[in-house]
């Protein structure tokens, strides 16, 4: 990244390269101090919404299937469900409706870039932001399932780390999405493409129960990495795969954050 400020003529090569450091991170403090200001609010939702998950799925689903799956408890596997979807979906909706409010409605992004701030550094900001609240939620929310029993292994203390490389893929490639929204409504679509993705990832059953073809398309959905990797941090079962799901979450999550970067320079700037 450039600490010298980006060039002002028409953008060439990787978005990446026109981010200032020091432009992202005064974006990404005023995110965060609006965030102090509202926190109790901001720590309700981790909190209330995985204790119910882990009743609904770990225990109340879990009572009527076999008591483990892929050889660990049901409780365990359903955990690392809800941790990896709470996280995952925070992220996508912080760069969903958050940015959209903020560049629409509150004309957030409007006053940002009419100082120095480039878009491609706003843009950078706004998704380092979004995985910023998604590794606060993980916190939250693994700190609960070690409460519940659903843990396994010491190694459960890294989990967030796919799940940020995860948050970071989901927020880039939302915020993609939301410089193309010209109404919000249109929303409506893209929250059903990705709530329907999502039974396919492995977040309540294993993907190797599918057939073979959407297997294959399970698999190409980095949901599926960060979810796999984060179970397999819970319950100690690490494997080389694991390596190449973790490289393909972060080649995933570049091209998307470069889609973003530019998405957003064309809809703010062009």
């Amino acid at each position: 990244m450039n600490d010298d400020g980006p060039p002002t003529d028409s953008p060439r090569g990787l978005s990446l390269a026109r981010v200032n450091a020091r432009d992202a991170l005064a974006v990404w403090v005023r995110h965060f101090e609006v965030y102090l200001r509202l926190w109790k609010m901001e720590l309700a939702a981790p909190l209330i919404e995985p204790v119910f998950m882990i009743f609904a799925f770990g225990w109340g689903v879990g009572s009527l299937i076999a008591s483990e799956v892929t050889g660990v408890p049901y409780l365990t596997f359903a955990g690392a469900g809800v941790l990896a979807f709470t996280v995952l979906s925070r992220a996508m909706f912080e760069t969903a409706y958050g940015s959209y409010f903020r560049m629409v409605y509150q004309a957030t992004f409007d006053a940002i870039l009419a100082t120095p701030v480039e878009p491609e550094s706003l843009a950078f900001a706004e998704i380092c932001w979004a995985a910023t609240k998604s590794f606060i939620d993980a916190l939250i929310i693994l700190a609960v399932l070690f409460v519940f029993g659903a843990t396994r292994s010491p190694l459960a203390v890294l989990a967030p780390i796919p799940l940020i490389l995860g948050s970071l893929f989901t927020a880039s490639i939302t915020l993609g999405v939301t410089a193309h929204v010209r109404n919000i409504d249109s929303y409506n679509l893209y929250l059903a493409v990705f709530f329907s993705t999502v039974f396919l990832c492995g977040f309540w059953f294993p993907v190797e129960v599918l057939p073979p073809a959407l297997q294959t398309v399970a698999w190409l959905i980095p949901l599926t990495s960060a979810v796999d990797v984060t179970r397999a941090l819970l319950v100690g079962s690490l494997s080389p795969r694991h390596i190449y799901e973790i490289l393909y979450l972060v080649v995933a999550a570049f091209a998307c954050a470069e889609w973003a970067m530019r998405s957003i320079r064309r809809r703010m700037v062009v």
